[in-house]
């Protein structure tokens, strides 16, 4: 008799008791489901089983990331189980929800998307590298710390974090996770509060016989190499076999090579590379708000920590007050921000003050540097008293700070800490004798300025006035620099008003509890450190009209500057999440600033290139493709080349060219070619109709090429089957062989790359370059630039239904099938003409890699006989 068909329930008491094997067991999911075949019966287990897979690759949303498709599509790729959460995550979850964190479901979800992306901590010998963008101030430490906490629940026995480069930013970081994710039942943390990592006895030894193990470093060379000399005591072996998370908070800092040249390594950046060489089976996830320097590293330096397999956005939750909300959309650039103000929240600092408090250079005079408190700084201060004081008329009892930043030098620190204290000591008795004069005209010139964002009613001024002279009897004025014993730590169990004065080591990941004014008179020249400088942008709930900024005149214009870098850099990599697009090759764009501004220092820049805004030198190509569209697509071509004269390329068999054609032309031919919805570039009607007012505005007239790139070999990779031909135009082409992905289907029909690298010059005589180098991209584009008199270029491509994969090497996976349709169809790629597309209020963009670039390597290039010729050169 036939056994019944397993229950709901059954099922779903078969899959806790699979998913409590990987997670207990630290096993594979496969070998899970064998053990669990020992105990019940193989139809409820393989029940189980696929449901499990089918969760598992929901689960898996690429959709939210830049995502690297040979890592997300190969088998096994889907791999976290929500369910497998775990004691890490629920203790956690216990300590936010006892501490009324908000918006505790979308942690949920963002964690649980990351952790997907991680590498799989059961199968040994997995190993990814990605980036998780969030924004200044905007709870990056809560998420990598829930991320941690379901990474340890599924599985990862060793995590790391790397927590900036200063002891007071180290030492929050992990006060925060002892008091929010670690317990001693679960966890072993080398590193304590006040306490950076030390080499260990034995690490093998506490891998293999203690829970979780934890370690929160400082970036600083020396702890890093102790860290590396402790995993390289643990065997090869073990280290494959303990899998370990390396959480790289502030990513940006010191991790980049910052050697001006590729062979030259920095001390930071050496053992960072060492450090992750060392990981047998892991993760590195970098975490920061201004992956500038990041997304400028190399991609093709492999030992490097570029995130080549997924680079993810985390947006800012409701009520962030960031760059835009603050100062607005430069109107320096583009018209896409419409000049969008900020918050009536900023105040300039005349530059006779700020230069009052500009310390010399000189080291001996600045040890003797100690100018008055400017006008500006006491209007400041008076506000910070009356704002403080409104809180506490509000009932918000919390901690209420200011920040005083005006040099990175640490010798004035201390003496504006004495003007400071001077400052609050005489306030105070001009209170106690009744003068309240300051505070009456800071109340009306401020207390109603940013109405609009009070969630809050404001309380009156005799209520306010109440709570003055508590306020200034609890000030607390510290230095927290590189030198100071004074630490900026927070207890809610004692809320403190405190002025913190400082530079370094306060422009960098530290959280400034309940901030209401900061005054900052130091600049850069960095974008990245700019806006990290920025310690004001953040949450302030209940007290979203309070807060006030004083900058120097002109750096309100840089910040609304960086408001719009961060919104396009933000954009860019969203726009391109979840497509056929992966982090090495989008390249991500960084809008270049037209005056003082760079993107990061220069020494993290020497990968970089200079590319302009818009489509100039840029190509794309269609290689996501339907085979019900095949005859569609062939009369789309007819109608572009109808009239026109082909002829033979003279330097290429079997190749057929057409010159002068009209940009209306080409935008017609876009419009009309069919493609796959997941060809976002040509099929989002935005995207095309972004490129065709391009094409209108740059290359309207007759200023393209086409050619069509028929197969001058009859057979495809099996050396005997017939690739066939496609009539198009009156001429029998022969077929290109392009092997799909594996996966591939007629309703989608992926071929990751049909044009060869070569092709971008395919309609240039190569006499007229000669003996120009013509092995890579930038030598391609520098021949185009020179030489195709500012053509662009159409090529086409008559794929063969007969397409077969070759053979992949043995015991290798085969990553592309054989055509699964019969009849042939076309593919083009796009080469936009190199114009001056840059001017007027476009600006430019710095980049590693332009966005849409066709890989360096093509699939299928074996049978274009261009390749031999390019060997050859």
């Amino acid at each position: 008799m036939n056994a019944s068909k397993p229950s709901h329930e059954d099922i779903q008491m078969c899959k806790r008791t699979i998913l409590g094997e990987v997670t207990v067991g630290r096993i594979p999911l496969e070998q899970a489901r064998r053990q669990v075949k020992r105990v019940m019966r193989p139809e409820l287990v393989d029940a189980a089983y696929d449901e499990i897979l089918l969760e598992m690759a929901t689960n898996l949303s690429v959709d939210s990331a830049v995502t690297n498709s040979e890592t997300y599509s190969a088998p096994g790729a889907a791999w976290y189980h929500p369910s497998t959460v775990g004691p890490c995550w629920a203790h956690y979850l216990s300590k936010l929800t006892a501490a009324r964190s908000p918006a505790l479901g979308e942690l949920d979800r963002q964690t649980r998307e990351i952790v997907a992306l991680l590498a799989n901590p059961n199968a040994p010998g997995s190993r990814r590298k990605g980036l998780v963008m969030g924004s200044v101030q905007s709870g990056k430490t809560r998420n990598f710390a829930g991320v941690a906490a379901k990474a340890a629940d599924a599985g990862y026995k060793m995590i790391i974090v790397l927590a900036g480069m200063h002891d007071n930013l180290r030492d929050q970081t992990q006060a925060r996770l002892d008091e929010q994710l670690f317990d001693g039942a679960r966890w072993y943390s080398l590193t304590a509060a006040g306490q950076d990592y030390e080499e260990i006895p034995g690490p093998e030894q506490v891998l293999e016989n203690m829970p979780v193990v934890v370690a929160v470093v400082k970036k600083n060379t020396h702890r890093l190499a102790r860290l590396v000399r402790t995993l390289k005591d643990v065997s090869p072996q073990a280290r494959r076999r303990f899998p370990i998370l390396i959480i790289d908070d502030e990513a940006d800092q010191a991790t980049p090579n910052s050697k001006a040249q590729q062979a030259r390594i920095s001390a930071i950046n050496g053992r960072l590379r060492d450090l992750w060489g060392l990981v047998e089976t892991g993760s590195y996830l970098a975490y920061t708000a201004t992956p500038f320097a990041n997304v400028l590293i190399d991609p093709d330096e492999s030992k490097d920590l570029f995130p080549s397999d997924f680079i993810k956005t985390i947006p800012p939750g409701d009520g962030y007050f960031g760059a835009e909300r603050v100062f607005g959309l430069s109107e320096t650039v583009d018209e896409q921000g419409n000049g969008a103000e900020g918050l009536d929240m900023v105040r300039p600092i005349k530059a006779s003050d700020a230069l009052s408090l500009r310390a010399p250079s000189d080291r001996d005079a600045r040890q003797v540097f100690d100018p008055e408190a400017p006008e500006s700084l006491v209007e400041a201060f008076r506000w910070f008293v009356v704002a403080t004081a409104i809180r506490r008329a509000r009932g918000q009892a919390g901690h209420s700070s200011m920040l005083v930043h005006t040099t990175h030098y640490t010798d004035p620190h201390a003496a504006l800490q004495a003007r400071l204290d001077d400052l609050v000591n005489r306030s105070l008795e001009e209170v106690r004798d009744g003068d309240m004069s300051g505070y009456v005209k800071s109340w009306k010139e401020e207390a109603t300025r940013v109405a609009s964002e009070a969630t809050v009613p404001l309380p009156s001024w005799q209520q306010v006035a109440a709570e003055i002279e508590g306020v200034l009897a609890s000030v607390d004025v510290i230095v927290d620099n590189g030198r100071s014993d004074d630490r900026l730590n927070y207890n809610d169990d004692h809320p403190r008003t405190v002025i913190a004065v400082g530079g370094g080591t306060l422009s960098r990941g530290l959280t400034l509890e309940g901030l209401v004014v900061s005054y900052f008179t130091r600049t850069s020249n960095a974008y990245d450190t700019l806006l990290q400088m920025g310690r004001w942008f953040g949450y302030r709930p209940k007290y979203e009209d309070l807060p006030r900024v004083w900058v120097t005149e002109g750096l309100d214009d840089d910040y609304a500057f960086l408001a719009r870098v961060e919104l396009d850099l933000r954009s860019e990599i969203e726009s391109v999440q979840g497509s056929e697009f992966t982090p090495a090759q989008i390249g991500v764009r960084i809008r270049a600033h037209p005056g003082r501004l760079q993107v990061t220092a220069a020494n993290k820049m020497w990968a970089a290139n200079v590319v302009q805004l818009g489509l100039s030198e840029t190509s794309n190509q269609t290689f996501i493709l339907r085979a019900n569209d095949a005859q569609h697509n062939v009369g789309v071509v007819e109608e572009l080349l109808a009239g026109l004269e082909l002829d033979p390329v003279p330097w290429q068999n079997h190749r057929y060219m057409a010159r002068g054609i009209s940009g209306s032309r080409v935008s017609a031919f876009l419009d009309g070619f069919a493609v796959h919805p997941d060809q976002h570039w040509l099929h989002d009607p935005e995207n095309l109709s972004n490129i065709q007012q391009w094409i209108s505005a740059n290359a309207a007239g007759h200023s393209w090429d086409v050619v069509i790139a028929a197969n001058s070999r009859l057979l495809a990779v099996d050396g005997a089957t017939p690739l066939g031909s496609l009539r198009l135009a009156g001429l029998d082409l022969p077929c290109l062989n392009r092997a799909p992905l594996s996966g591939s289907s007629a309703e989608r029909l992926d071929f990751k790359a049909i044009a060869s690298p070569s092709d971008r010059i395919a309609d240039i005589d190569p006499e007229d370059y000669g003996d120009s180098p013509k092995s890579d991209d930038a030598q391609r584009r520098r021949i185009r630039r020179t030489h195709a008199g500012g053509q662009g270029l159409l090529v086409i491509y008559p794929l063969s239904g007969q397409s077969k994969a070759a053979p992949p090497p043995a015991g290798e996976r085969a990553w592309r099938m054989d055509m699964p349709v019969h009849d042939p169809m076309l593919g083009f790629a796009i080469f936009f003409p190199a114009v001056n597309d840059a001017t007027g209020d476009q600006g430019t963009f710095v980049s590693v890699r332009t966005t849409w670039e066709v890989p360096d390597t093509a699939e299928g290039d074996e049978d274009d006989a261009i390749e031999t010729e390019e060997g050859a050169a």
